[in-house]
């Protein structure tokens, strides 16, 4: 049996998956952005729109002058949800608060980011769903190493 490139060059793409798009990376950028102005303004409503219903999110604090890291301290969107308002009114980075953000991989539904904001590091799992909106499900965290905010 012959192979032809036409049905090779099928065989690849459904192994490679459909290319992404610049949206892709733009949408995941959106997401992890709402997300930290989520606290940095203390906006509920951001963590509605870019975390899902089920996120978990766990990790370990260290202040400035503690010598061991205190955790893990674990959160849900609705516990995120309650606790930014707070957050934002206490520490007030603001829109332009330190936020730095490495997308690892994005692939068809699933990506994969760290973002290094005010308060510590976070790695993210995000997910694209059917209408084609990326949002967190996973967040693993730390406070900055030396303890010091951003």
């Amino acid at each position: 049996m012959k192979i032809t490139p036409l049905f090779l060059s099928l065989g690849l793409m459904s192994l490679l998956g459909m290319p992404l798009t610049a949206d892709d990376k733009a949408d995941v950028q959106a997401a992890i952005k709402g997300y930290v102005h989520g606290f940095y303004l203390g906006d509920a409503s951001l963590l509605e729109k870019h975390v899902h219903t089920s996120m978990r999110k766990i990790g370990w604090y260290r202040g400035a002058g503690d010598k061991a890291y205190k955790g893990p301290y674990s959160m849900t969107q609705k516990s995120a949800m309650e606790f930014a308002p707070g957050w934002g009114s206490k520490f007030d980075p603001g829109k332009d608060g330190h936020m730095v953000i490495t997308i690892f991989e994005i692939m068809d539904k699933v990506a994969s980011a760290k973002v290094e904001a005010h308060w510590g590091v976070d790695f993210f799992h995000l997910a694209k769903s059917e209408e084609g909106q990326w949002q967190i499900y996973n967040i693993i965290w730390q406070s900055h190493s030396d303890g010091k905010l951003k």
